[in-house]
């Protein structure tokens, strides 16, 4: 059986509306998925981690030493590498479980 024109552009119309649809759907899906990270790492700059490598860390993994801070009882943060945290928590970036990258404490007295 061959189609016509008409029934042809129908289907083609059909196609083309659920192509869209989905699509839509799609972009709204991956939309809410960005803001969710964006706000998670908003201040993470891209050079600590690409935005893949840094989350806040619980303030039992760190201690105040002499010039700078001790994470994970193995590395040592120089203050003067020691970046100020936005929100008032810890946070770091570990490329690898070996490598601390970038280190967020929060100012002194909060």
């Amino acid at each position: 059986m061959i189609m016509d024109w008409r029934e042809a552009s129908a289907c083609l119309g059909r196609l083309t509306y659920g192509l869209i649809v989905a699509a839509v759907i799609c972009l709204a899906v991956a939309a809410v998925a960005y803001v969710h990270e964006a706000k998670a790492h908003s201040f993470y700059p891209w050079e600590c981690c690409s935005d893949l490598d840094c989350k806040p860390i619980d303030a039992s993994r760190v201690k105040v030493v002499s010039g700078g801070y001790l994470v994970d009882d193995k590395f040592h943060v120089p203050q003067a590498e020691v970046r100020p945290s936005p929100d008032g928590e810890y946070h770091a970036c570990f490329p690898t479980p070996d490598n601390l990258k970038c280190f967020w404490a929060p100012p002194p007295g909060v």
